[in-house]
């Protein structure tokens, strides 16, 4: 038995209808997915920006595109798809001597924007960066959402990132 016309046209009005839901839900979970590998790869490149920083605590550069050899560039390097950019708003490394207990003293972060170690009062670069000192990289990402759904609710997402290392001998 053949279906009526108007079986027919409603069958078709569903499926239009659901199919619009169903991409709108396959665009966001696809939107999910990178936010999660840009967060997940914002945090590994916080890591390993925070180890070449043990070895190289002084290793700092002011560029756009930093080079390999500093803490800026292993920290962009390694964020495949978290792109984050190297200045003072979005990138931080700071530096603490260890105290007793888990208390530990500011001495000096890096300033991108004056490109040079800014100490704290009664502390030098040479007084601050001595093996055993705590050293902090601090990154934040904003990941924009790709779904027009998504973009225009949520609009983006901040990401901050932080990894800790000790400064080797």
């Amino acid at each position: 038995m053949k279906p009526r016309h108007s079986e027919h046209g409603q069958a078709l009005v569903e499926f239009a209808l659901v199919s619009i839901l169903l991409f709108i839900v396959v665009l966001g979970i696809i939107d999910f997915s990178f936010l999660f590998s840009g967060r997940s790869s914002a945090y590994q490149a916080t890591r390993v920006a925070s180890r070449f920083a043990a070895t190289h605590p002084s290793a700092w550069t002011s560029a756009a595109k930093p080079d390999r050899t500093t803490i800026e560039g292993n920290l962009t390097l390694t964020a495949v798809s978290a792109v984050i950019q190297n200045d003072d708003a979005h990138l931080t490394i700071s530096y603490a001597l260890p105290g007793a207990g888990t208390t530990s003293t500011p001495c000096g972060q890096w300033s991108v924007s004056s490109n040079s170690f800014v100490a704290a009062t009664g502390y030098t670069q040479a007084t601050c960066l001595l093996p055993g000192t705590i050293i902090d990289v601090r990154a934040i990402y904003t990941y924009l959402f790709i779904t027009p759904v998504l973009r225009g609710t949520l609009r983006s997402v901040t990401i901050t990132t932080d990894a800790t290392s000790y400064e080797e001998l």
